[in-house]
């Protein structure tokens, strides 16, 4: 069995190893080490230190994914937002828009069933029902502008939590 001679990483004293030996402990210092061949040499490099690159990488990498996470959730929410505000102006979306929606339900709902009130008063028959019909169309509308700002409120609402949860979860990772 041939043995190769390479020195300690940790203090320096000189090593005896096998040919295949990959991993070999210091009988001076006691460093665990590992035993590291490139096509021209040969050394050793401590597996304490390896461990600790190791981890040191592996918190960096969650860092890094939380970090990618939470722009994705940016993004996501901000063109959300960015296709409400581009909107905003054609629908009148947005919290006003939604009042003003709700309002103009209600108001219409209210003015077509006077209207078919008066017309069943006139004995107008079957003009009665158009007025109903729209009445009913209103009360669309309403619960419609309701759901949207339920809907929105509770997007939101998610939005920020995750984006709270991550952005303590990544300080807490940075402390380490």
């Amino acid at each position: 069995m041939e043995t190769l001679s390479v020195r300690c990483n940790h203090c320096g004293a000189p090593l005896q190893v096998a040919d295949k030996t990959r991993f070999v402990t210091c009988q001076f210092c006691h460093s665990s080490l590992e035993v590291k061949r490139t096509e021209n040499s040969i050394f050793t490099e401590e597996v304490a230190k390896i461990a600790e690159n190791t981890g040191k990488m592996a918190g960096s990498l969650e860092i890094i994914t939380l970090q990618n996470e939470l722009e994705r959730l940016d993004r996501e929410m901000g063109v959300e937002h960015l296709s409400a505000a581009m909107n905003k102006n054609k629908s009148g979306s947005g919290t006003a828009g939604r009042l003003m929606g709700t309002l103009f339900g209600v108001f219409f709902t209210v003015v077509c069933i006077v209207m078919g009130t008066g017309f069943l008063k006139a004995g107008a028959g079957i003009f009665a029902i158009v007025p109903i019909g729209m009445a009913l169309f209103g009360v669309a509308i309403s619960v419609a502008s309701l759901r949207a700002g339920l809907n929105e409120d509770t997007s939101r609402a998610t939005y920020l939590t995750r984006r709270e949860d991550l952005e303590r979860q990544i300080a807490a990772l940075k402390q380490k």
